[in-house]
């Protein structure tokens, strides 16, 4: 019998995963409980575009999420900016790096999957002062934003997408044959907790890393993480058990 993992994400989000866990008898049930719009930010095109007429041969763009790199390309395309497309670009974890290879982009530093570990990771390519394009989802947590300044460099944001809450009603069903909950950002645990009445269901709670875990613990989900932020790591954990 297939048992099957509750994932707060999006279907076309959870392929990877699927693959990992199939072989193992896991299936993968996605509870997209937060849906992606994009987003028209013309200050953040315009301060992107001029750093990129100043600084054109050091500019480094920074991605941190798997739905930003398709957007961007697309914005940039539209606004006749396609020469942007070839700058160098930071990314969190090998799900974002894949995403920017899907576009077209070019990865040069794949940092681990947590805001320090990037920031740390860049101080070798960059000099201080250098800027970044921090492109990004409107609600975003400062952790990244932290980390790049505190080396001393500046970092711009630059917004090509934002979350909304997916109406209850068009949220499927939950299904037979949970065995587990994955829980991907503090904002999606909370429409979790929201979508099943209040109360977690009766399954051991997994969260991707340490500030979902603990946000999710002030909703009084009590979850465990894998020994590293990734999806891979995850699905480790999962086919032990």
């Amino acid at each position: 019998m297939t048992k099957y993992l509750l994932i707060t994400r999006h279907p076309a989000d959870c392929a990877g995963l699927q693959r990992l866990l199939e072989p193992h008898g896991w299936g993968v049930r996605p509870y997209p409980v937060l849906r992606v719009e994009d987003t028209d930010d013309a200050e953040g095109w315009r301060t992107a575009n001029e750093l990129f007429a100043d600084w054109r041969e050091s500019l480094w763009l920074v991605f941190a999420s798997p739905r930003a790199p398709e957007r961007f390309s697309q914005q940039a395309t539209e606004r006749g900016l396609e020469s942007m497309l070839s700058l160098p670009i930071a990314a969190i974890g090998d799900a974002t790096a894949a995403a920017v290879a899907r576009a077209g982009l070019h990865v040069r530093l794949v940092g681990p999957g947590n805001a320090m570990g990037l920031a740390k990771d860049l101080m070798g390519y960059l000099d201080p002062q250098t800027p970044m394009v921090y492109v990004c989802g409107r609600d975003r947590r400062p952790e990244l934003v932290d980390a790049l300044e505190a080396t001393g460099n500046r970092i711009h944001p630059l917004v090509v997408y934002h979350m909304r809450p997916t109406p209850p009603r068009e949220l499927p069903p939950l299904g037979p044959d949970l065995a587990a909950v994955a829980l991907t950002s503090p904002r999606s645990a909370r429409l979790y907790l929201e979508s099943v009445g209040g109360q977690p269901l009766p399954l051991p709670h997994w969260a991707i890393g340490p500030t979902t875990q603990h946000e999710s613990a002030g909703f009084g989900i009590v979850c465990q993480i894998p020994p590293k932020p990734t999806i891979e790591s995850l699905a480790e954990e999962l086919c032990r058990t």
